[in-house]
């Protein structure tokens, strides 16, 4: 059987690393690595396409030995779906053959649906197949279906009696509802699967080629409960220990640069300057804390070795949307409903270094304020969530001295998601002091 290797995770991670001493730093980027998989939009209503994309981390010629990669080839990729979960029971491969799913989906009276293998671009498109009010139904097991194994497409024993075959997305106050037919779905979950072989497979682990990462679909069961938005992320801003050249000579005296007003021990300290009003930001017309500057992905800023460099994201905490209809994630102990904004995962990755910002790590999120039932604050009015927001979504980046990381850059990547299958990313590259 061919192995593969499965990104999802501190797993994956830690199979990639399981060969050299970083194997405990799931946040460093040595090796290629899927880092996230995209669907924009998220959710699809019926018959809207949907671009399918991944965050690929590959480590950059240069800092690979031409032992490792002799001969880089082109990256290749391979897109496809299943309208059943798949996971490391079924080998990641759908467990329900095409044809039987074309027979079903004919029988339901939906014509020719599309074919499992979706393409094979670094981006490929995926319309959704199904209307909300017959995913609902199968949902409830209304509809008798043959997926995995369980009743059958003329109506077998799942339909009706109950029970549903489906692994559906569900409301909190369902949570507990034991037939499946008194409850009132809100999401379908179909999965997108994608293999990419790299350009230097050869600094895999032997035999775990090509990287694979399976997604979770969530599709519309119910037209009229707004479909999610990816969560968005406009950029990253340093805040200490950095410096910049700049063509209008803003900065200090210093050959017109600033490390944030920061007094170094390497003799910098040149004046604050405000990252949203001097400084190009990014281009999202966001100011940026005071003395702060944003991070491109042409190395203009210079961060310094051997600190603890200060790290702001450029994300406003309305992108926490609003849940119209709560779902199972977001009940308490007691299966109450206590929660009416998405929760908010921020993974942080680097080529050099680690993340240690009072004691956060690599991952951070934001939790907004667990309400009663019948209240609904938004984070934005809330000062805790505020704080909390402020809070989670910075970060102290440390960097390496020369002798411990002889590159002269490092890519930084944040990738944010929202629990409900949304996600975005945030890639720049920061050029590294010469020393120490």
């Amino acid at each position: 059987m061919r192995k593969s290797l499965l990104i999802t995770g501190t797993l994956a991670i830690t199979l990639l690393a399981c060969e050299d001493r970083n194997f405990n730093k799931p946040a460093l980027l040595d090796k290629p690595r899927i880092l996230a998989v995209r669907a924009d939009p998220p959710q699809p209503s019926f018959g809207v396409a949907t671009t399918l994309s991944t965050l690929l981390y590959q480590p950059p010629l240069d800092h690979l030995t031409a032992d490792l990669c002799p001969t880089p080839g082109p990256t290749t990729y391979h897109w496809s779906w299943c309208p059943w979960p798949m996971s490391a029971g079924t080998d990641y491969q759908c467990p329900f053959p095409e044809d039987d799913f074309k027979q079903l989906y004919a029988s339901l009276g939906l014509g020719t649906p599309p074919p499992y293998a979706l393409g094979d671009g670094e981006a490929v498109s995926f319309t959704n197949p199904f209307p909300a009010p017959l995913l609902y139904a199968l949902c409830r097991g209304d509809i008798g279906s043959s997926l995995g194994g369980v009743g059958s497409t003329s109506g077998g024993p799942d339909a009706g009696t109950g029970r549903s075959v489906f692994n559906c997305d569900l409301p909190a106050e369902d949570y507990n509802t034991p037939n499946a037919s008194d409850t009132h779905p809100i999401g379908f979950k179909v999965t997108i699967k994608v293999e990419i072989i790299p350009s230097c497979p050869s600094v895999l682990p032997t035999g775990f080629n090509p990287l694979t990462a399976v997604y979770t679909l969530h599709l519309p069961t119910n037209d009229a409960i707004p479909v999610n938005q990816n969560p968005v992320l406009d950029g990253i801003w340093v805040t200490d220990y950095w410096s910049k050249d700049f063509d209008s000579g803003v900065g200090g005296d210093n050959g017109g640069t600033s490390d944030g007003g920061i007094a170094s021990d390497d003799g910098g300290g040149s004046a604050a300057v405000d990252g949203g009003d001097d400084l190009r930001d990014g281009g999202t017309g966001n100011n940026g804390p005071d003395g702060s500057v944003a991070l491109d992905d042409e190395r203009s800023v210079t961060v310094k070795r051997d600190k603890h460099v200060g790290l702001k994201l450029d994300m406003d905490i309305n992108t926490a949307e609003h849940l119209a209809v709560p779902s199972t994630i977001d009940y308490d102990s007691t299966h109450k409903l206590t929660r009416h904004y998405e929760h908010l995962d921020i993974a942080w990755y680097a080529e050099a270094g680690d993340f240690t910002g009072e004691g956060k790590g690599e991952n951070t999120g934001f939790l907004p304020t667990a309400w009663p039932a019948g209240q609904d604050n938004a984070p934005s009015a809330n000062p805790d969530d505020l704080a909390s927001f402020d809070f989670n979504t910075t970060n102290t980046w440390d960097l390496p001295r020369h002798e411990d990381y002889k590159h002269d850059t490092a890519r930084i990547i944040i990738v944010l998601r929202d629990g409900r299958g949304g996600v975005t990313w945030s890639s720049k590259l920061v050029n590294l002091e010469t020393t120490p």
